[in-house]
């Protein structure tokens, strides 16, 4: 199930979920393309790799800008000759706020990044696939997209979206031999949540919402992507698998 001579593109490649996924897809042996807002976080997460014999590249850039968007793909295929592989990881947390209370500015945010910027991405991406002859996508949801889940109206209902967009993009390209899957995480320990678990009474109380008694480890959820990324997946597609600890199984 290895990845060598893969080129993969990771977004949200800077930090927890996307640092874990990049630096396993280079363990094994693929060329890796990360796209992040901060650029000192992705060029240490290159750092990281190269010093451990692997190949990537840092694109700084936003999924909500579609130039950003439209560079990341052009310096993948102009660095390594094509796109074997997508993983749509870039994503803003939840505000918090009630429905009621919640502004169009948060709403639109939301969506834009953790939705939309998922449809940009694999937009751009589809036609260097097409040509190649096939690839596979897997799009970060969340159980908040299966269950409601510690969040608000537009985090849940942008990870709803990934998911349904998943088994579209799917469908539509099967005969392109693209495939598209889904990871729908819990909580898992990343920068991103550690605000919201950072006391040990918090943490406590998160970690007892999960049947096995735990929060997730970003390389957990990497290892589940590594596999649906694969050719060890490559009759799965239009797949969402639950990386929760047991949480929708209540």
């Amino acid at each position: 199930m290895g990845l060598q001579g893969k080129v993969a593109i990771i977004t949200g490649g800077g930090t927890g979920i996307g640092r874990s996924t990049a630096k396993l897809f280079a363990r094994e042996r693929a060329r890796v393309v990360i796209m992040g807002r901060r650029k000192e976080k992705l060029d240490q997460v290159v750092a990281e790799i190269e010093e451990a014999g692997g190949t990537a590249l840092a694109v700084p850039g936003s999924v909500t800008n579609e130039a950003d968007v439209e560079e990341c793909i052009e310096t993948a295929v102009q660095s390594f000759g094509k796109i074997d592989i997508l993983i749509n990881n870039a994503g803003v947390a939840g505000s918090g706020a009630a429905a009621h209370e919640m502004s169009d500015e948060t709403w639109h945010r939301i969506l834009d990044v953790n939705l939309t910027g998922v449809f940009r991405m694999t937009r751009a991406v589809l036609p260097s696939m097409i040509r190649a002859g096939g690839g596979s996508i897997v799009n970060v949801s969340s159980v908040s997209g299966v269950v409601s889940f510690l969040t608000d109206a537009a985090y849940s209902s942008a990870k709803a979206g990934v998911i349904m967009f998943t088994k579209h993009i799917a469908i539509e390209y099967a005969k392109q031999r693209i495939r598209c899957n889904c990871v729908c995480p819990a909580v898992v320990r990343t920068p991103l949540t550690e605000p919201f678990i950072q006391d040990k009474q918090t943490e406590q109380a998160v970690s007892a919402m999960h049947p096995l008694g735990r929060i997730a480890t970003p390389e957990e959820v990497a290892r589940a992507i590594y596999y649906l990324a694969s050719d060890g997946a490559d009759f799965i597609t239009g797949h969402v698998l639950t990386v929760d600890g047991g949480v929708t199984a209540r």
